[in-house]
C-alpha cells in the first residue's frame, strides 16, 4: 500500500501537551493564589479526561468542557475559587505552550514528498498559534480542527469533512497518526483509514480498538512508509 495523505494529531503526537499542561496548571494556580498539590492536579486531570471522552462520544459540546472542568474540580476539592476565571487564565497560558516532541521536526521535514495535514480536537486559533510558535506550521498543507469542522474526532462526519476538503483525497492512500486510541485510532477505523498508534510509553492496549500499525518513536514513521511503497 502506497500512502500519500498523512493526517497528524497535534497534542502528544507532535507537541508535548502534557508538559505544557502541567506547566500552565502550576502557573494558573500560582497566579490565582490557589495552593497546589498532587491530589488537586490528579483530580483535575481525571475530570478533564472524562469530559473530553464525553465530547468525543458527542455527549457534550467543547464549550461544556471549558465551563465545567475547573468548576467541578474546585467543588470536589472544596476550594473556594472561580472555576471560570481559572479556565480563562489557564487557557491563556496553555495557548502559549509549544514544546515539540523529540525528532518530530526532522521527521516532518523528511516527509515532504507526502501531503501532510493536521486533524485535531481543540480550538483552531490556539492550535494555529502553537503550531506557528513551534515552527511546525510550515510542514502542513491544511489544518482541520474540530471547532471549525463542527464535530470532533472520532466521528465519521469529521473525517468526511476532511476528505471533502483535501483535493483528490483517497482513503486507501491515507493514514492517520496519533496517540489516542479513542480519538485518532477509532476515528481512522470509523473512516476506514489506516492508523498509526504513536505509543512512546508502550502503554498496553486493553481496548477493542486495534490500530493498523504501532510506533514508539515518531521518526520510525519514515521507515514504515518506505516499507509500504508499491
Amino acid at each position: 500500500m502506497t500512502y500519500r495523505f498523512l493526517l497528524f494529531d497535534i497534542d502528544d503526537t507532535l507537541l508535548d501537551f502534557k508538559a505544557g499542561e502541567m506547566k500552565s496548571l502550576g502557573e494558573m494556580f500560582t497566579e490565582l493564589h490557589i495552593p497546589t498539590s498532587p491530589v488537586l492536579e490528579e483530580t483535575y486531570l481525571r475530570i478533564n479526561q472524562s469530559l473530553w471522552q464525553q465530547y468525543e462520544k458527542g455527549e457534550i459540546s467543547r464549550e461544556d468542557i471549558f465551563h465545567r472542568r475547573f468548576v467541578k474540580t474546585f467543588k470536589r476539592m472544596d476550594i473556594d475559587a472561580d472555576g471560570l476565571l481559572a479556565e480563562r487564565v489557564y487557557h491563556q497560558k496553555l495557548d502559549q505552550q509549544a514544546v515539540v516532541i523529540p525528532r518530530v521536526t526532522e521527521t516532518l521535514a523528511a516527509l515532504q514528498d507526502y501531503e501532510l495535514y493536521i486533524v485535531s480536537n481543540g480550538v483552531e486559533a490556539a492550535q494555529l498559534s502553537r503550531l506557528r510558535k513551534s515552527g511546525l506550521f510550515q510542514y502542513f498543507r491544511d489544518i482541520f480542527v474540530s471547532d471549525t469542522v463542527g464535530t470532533p474526532k472520532p466521528t465519521k462526519a469529521f473525517f468526511t469533512y476532511v476528505a471533502q476538503h483535501i483535493p483528490h483525497f483517497d482513503r486507501h492512500q491515507a493514514m492517520i497518526i496519533g496517540d489516542s486510541l479513542t480519538s485518532d485510532i477509532q476515528g481512522g477505523i470509523n473512516a476506514k483509514i489506516d492508523t498509526v498508534w504513536y505509543n512512546p510509553h508502550f502503554t498496553p492496549n486493553r481496548s477493542h480498538i486495534k490500530p493498523t500499525y504501532q510506533l514508539a518513536e515518531i521518526n520510525d514513521l519514515t521507515a514504515l512508509l518506505l516499507a509500504n511503497q508499491d
